[in-house]
């Protein structure tokens, strides 16, 4: 039981030159995880004879561990039984390291494209794709193996195939980037709208090996209606350009790994420790408490997080961007790193302001074009009080010419006067603001207040109209925190609908009753119920889409509108028929009123 070995040998092993080496010996600096097995491993082989190989780790004298790769066999005697056995060992430390950070690499990468927002896939050198990430299965509802391949073009739209097959070739064979779009059937069966980027990859040595790309559900952008088609084609030029970040935060070491196009862009050197404080100080001033706040918690309470920020560029570009990460947490349970995906949606803000400035500018037009409907209870409004300064300077003029002045009398004159004229003024102020533009401003509203505001406005319109307006108010209402110039503008909409739907109901009939009343849930209902021709089942469905109308002069904006106005407050509006004949029109806000419009 003795072994020979070279001088090397003995080096990497750590054995003295002078100590004898026997297979208990050795089985000493075998790692304890492997020395079971290498010791069946050579009992096999001098039971049974042949060749063996196998990798196992040694400990060395310095607590060093090194991986040894060993290849032997057994020699038999004349008689057939194992004599002895030679063999070969090799240091495989470097190339075992090697193999474990590759695994690591690959674990992360597919982690966090798992956890990724978006769907990914991998392709091989032969154009075969290799990888999807979970998103995509999910989207499809297909499994990995039926992916594989070109397995992922069953799912392709059959008149989008040939031209997304040609893009793909082309670009693979200039070993160029790629932008195409394409519609993919869903797992429910619908095809979407995806668009797909695709990009070289290549390993350490840069080599070529296949390409690796993303895709995002882009439907809604292309169903766009025509108003924001200009705004769709910067969405989607800024959406090729895209600008992926991934990052992976190590909670222990404080410590974060993000890609170089992400370090780049934020002006992070390629290299070197970058911290969370480091990221924090790159958000804009006004984000970086909630941002941090929202982290923080996500981490404590084990949840997915999910916001957006602002990234202040160091050319001092401002960009918005959308993250999404998950905790992982390590075999006590613990947070040990946050892993997520980050994605540039600057394009979609500005799109959402553009249509926020169309929306201000509509409801505007609409305040206008009500203004024009009440003219005839404007010119009641103003008549009143400049026909109580009209007659009470005359008055004042018969008292001055007759020489007989009592100023007791004439100072009540002269406040009648003055009272008049403040509230023609009001009326006029009134005008201006419904027709000024400019953002909505919230303030504490009293509703029935509001609904006495209005019905003075439109009585003049109900006159014309022959109908008589009714309140139901319930008293000591809370109040709520809107917009009443907007408020306002919903209410006598809903009004000038009501006289218009009774044009054909007989005079006797003609009633238009406004209501308010508190729901139970914390929620104030406001409604106009008319006794009209009532609400067709052709149109019930459309009441409140933009430029649908049943009237034969009507732009169809008036109900849309009032749905707007109302969802902006955090509310909801909705039509029905009323008992009786007639139609009744309610919208609920809450009574502690919603956030402000953002």
């Amino acid at each position: 039981d003795e072994l020979w070995v070279t001088e090397k040998w003995r080096k990497l092993f750590g054995f003295a030159d002078s100590e004898r080496v026997t297979f208990a010996r050795l089985l000493q600096v075998v790692h304890p995880g492997d020395r079971e097995r290498m010791k069946q491993i050579v009992q096999h082989m001098f039971e049974h004879g042949g060749e063996y190989e196998s990798e196992y780790r040694v400990i060395r004298p310095d607590g060093s561990t090194r991986w040894i790769s060993g290849h032997g066999s057994v020699e038999l005697d004349e008689h057939g039984k194992p004599h002895f056995a030679r063999g070969v060992s090799r240091d495989v430390t470097k190339r075992k390291i090697a193999e474990e950070e590759l695994s690591e690499s690959e674990a992360r990468f597919g982690t966090i494209a798992d956890a990724a927002p978006v769907l990914i896939w991998m392709s091989g050198v032969d154009k075969l794709c290799t990888f999807f990430n979970k998103p995509w299965l999910e989207f499809t509802g297909r499994s990995l193996e039926q992916e594989m391949g070109n397995g992922w073009a069953e799912g392709v739209h059959p008149d989008d195939l040939q031209r997304c097959h040609d893009i793909y070739v082309s670009a693979f064979d200039a070993r160029e980037p790629f932008v195409m779009q394409y519609r993919l059937r869903r797992h429910d069966g619908e095809y979407r709208w995806i668009s797909d980027s695709g990009v070289p990859r290549y390993d350490a040595k840069k080599n070529f090996v296949g390409y690796i790309g993303s895709c995002v559900d882009v439907t809604e952008l292309i169903n766009k209606d025509l108003a924001l088609r200009q705004s769709e084609e910067r969405m989607r030029l800024a959406a090729d350009a895209v600008n992926l970040g991934i990052w992976e935060w190590n909670l222990a070491k404080d410590e974060i790994w993000a890609t170089n196009e992400r370090r780049a862009l934020l002006g992070w050197p390629s290299s070197g420790k970058i911290r969370f404080d480091d990221f924090i100080s790159r958000l804009h001033p006004d984000d970086r408490n909630r941002i941090r706040h929202a982290i923080e918690e996500a981490i404590h309470n084990g949840r997915d997080y999910d916001s957006e920020y602002r990234l202040v560029l160091p050319d001092g570009i401002i960009r918005w961007m959308a993250t999404r990460g998950s905790v992982h947490l390590d075999s006590d349970g613990k947070p040990s790193r946050f892993l997520g995906i980050s994605i540039d949606i600057t394009a979609r803000k500005q799109a959402e302001l553009e249509a926020l400035q169309r929306r201000e500018e509509i409801g505007h037009l609409s305040r206008v074009a009500v203004m024009g409907e009440l003219t005839a209870s404007i010119a009641h409004e103003l008549n009143q009080p400049l026909s109580g300064i009209i007659s009470n300077a005359s008055a004042g003029q018969r008292f001055i010419d007759r020489g007989d002045i009592d100023l007791r009398e004439f100072r009540e004159l002269l406040a009648d006067i003055v009272a008049d004229g403040r509230r023609a003024g009001d009326v006029i102020r009134g005008i201006q603001t419904m027709v000024k533009k400019g953002g909505p401003t919230r303030q504490h509203v009293n509703m029935n207040d509001l609904v006495a505001n209005v019905v003075r406005m439109i009585n003049p319109n109900a006159m014309h109209h022959s109908c008589e307006v009714q309140t139901s108010l319930e008293p000591n209402l809370p109040p709520i925190e809107a917009d009443p110039i907007q408020l306002q503008q919903v209410l006598i909409n809903l009004v000038i609908n009501a006289f218009d739907a009774m044009r054909n109901t007989p005079l006797s009939r003609r009633k238009v009753v406004i209501a308010t009343e508190r729901n139970g849930d914390g929620t104030i209902c406001m409604s106009v119920r008319d006794y009209g021709t009532g609400i067709s089942e052709e149109a019930r469905e459309r009441l409140f889409d933009h430029f649908f109308t049943t009237k034969a002069e009507g732009l169809g904006m008036g109900l849309g509108i009032v749905r707007s106005i109302v969802e902006s407050h955090g509310g909801t509006v909705a039509g029905e028929n009323a008992d009786g004949g007639g139609a009744r029109f309610h919208f609920t806000l809450p009574a502690n009123g919603a956030p402000l419009y953002q």
